[in-house]
């Protein structure tokens, strides 16, 4: 249920995360000896997130977030409010992660839970801060799955996010009841196989069934470390269900893919979808230019209609330099700029 009105010709948004303040992970550093107490956490964490919020109002960016300011990582600090988890061990300490350091949590009981996952209170502090319009992401059930071995309680990671759906559904609900209008699940593990792509439209629409507001889903290839950490990076098998999903805005990842299948989503999807385009490469150091951007834009344009096309970054900016974040920002509205006056004229 697409909800914006009077939204500028290629509207301009973030994914979720910005990048993090430098002393905010000494913050983290002193929460984990103990050194902090709740009420030093939490103007902590205000303090972060009217920043994030600061910046990307300053940039220009007509959707924005909080930053993602209150959470470690755009997922893994939620498994902390997930019951029916036990942490893995790695083997294997030393080194670059890789795939034997998937797995990073165990299923030893039905999984739930019972005091939420914060969306709501996130969106509430949030909300006093800006007048803009704000995203509510949240990662989907199959990107949660993906880091959690069933044990012995689940037969595969499939069925354990097939659990999830409903507990995501039930937050997503908390959160539009506490004001969200937009929100966006985050499936950068969506296009991996463990999950069928029948079951994963079907998991997804439970998702979002009965929320009543604009409807997102960010598909990336990862970005952990600032390197794609997921899947093969081609679109072009799961393209075909996107008719099949319930969603408004669907947000691809083009600039680190070198603008590659961009003509896919005017091929498969619906008339009333519109296509978010990743035209900022969050994984490169280099900042671009609005000329580069604005090309870039120029090149998605060439297959889709641009009242039908949103602007963002390929993903969140949680592995970027703060700096590097807002500059890439600023860039992002300027050449989205260039390429609204061209298309007015």
């Amino acid at each position: 249920m697409y909800l914006y009105q009077n939204m500028p010709l290629l509207p301009t948004q973030v994914i979720g995360s910005y990048g993090t303040p430098g002393w905010l992970f000494v913050v983290r550093e002193a929460m984990k000896r103990g050194d902090m107490g709740s009420v030093d956490i939490r103007e902590a964490f205000d303090d972060a997130t009217n920043l994030a919020i600061m910046e990307q109002e300053e940039a220009g960016v007509d959707v924005i977030s909080d930053g993602e300011m209150r959470r470690f990582n755009f997922l893994v600090g939620f498994y902390d409010s997930i019951k029916g988890l036990e942490k893995i061990p790695w083997e294997r300490q030393l080194g670059y992660p890789g795939p034997d350091m998937i797995d990073a949590f165990r299923a030893i009981g039905e999984l739930s839970t019972p005091d939420g996952l914060g969306l709501p209170e996130e969106l509430a502090y949030a909300r006093k801060r800006t007048s803009k319009p704000l995203v509510t992401p949240l990662g989907g059930p199959v990107t949660f799955a993906f880091r959690i071995n069933p044990g012995r309680i689940y037969g595969s990671k499939n069925e354990i996010a097939w659990a999830l759906a409903p507990i995501i559904n039930a937050e997503l609900k908390r959160a539009v009841a506490a004001g969200a209008t937009h929100i966006q699940l985050d499936e950068p593990s969506a296009i991996d196989d463990f999950v069928p792509l029948p079951d994963f439209v079907e998991m997804f629409n439970r998702c979002v069934e009965g929320l009543g507001v604009t409807i997102g889903l960010h598909i990336c290839f990862g970005n952990f470390m600032g390197r794609p950490a997921v899947a093969h990076r081609t679109y072009e098998h799961i393209a075909p269900i996107f008719p099949d999903l319930d969603v408004d805005i669907i947000h691809l990842e083009f600039a680190n893919r070198g603008m590659w299948q961009t003509d896919l989503f005017s091929k498969y999807a619906r008339p009333d979808q519109y296509l978010a385009a990743g035209v900022v490469d969050v994984k490169a150091r280099a900042i671009e230019t609005p000329a580069i951007v604005a090309e870039r834009i120029r090149d998605v344009l060439k297959y889709n209609d641009p009242k039908r096309v949103w602007v963002s970054s390929d993903c969140g900016f949680s592995m970027t330099a703060r700096w590097v974040a807002r500059e890439k920002l600023k860039a992002m509205v300027a050449g989205t700029n260039l390429v609204r006056a061209e298309l007015n004229t």
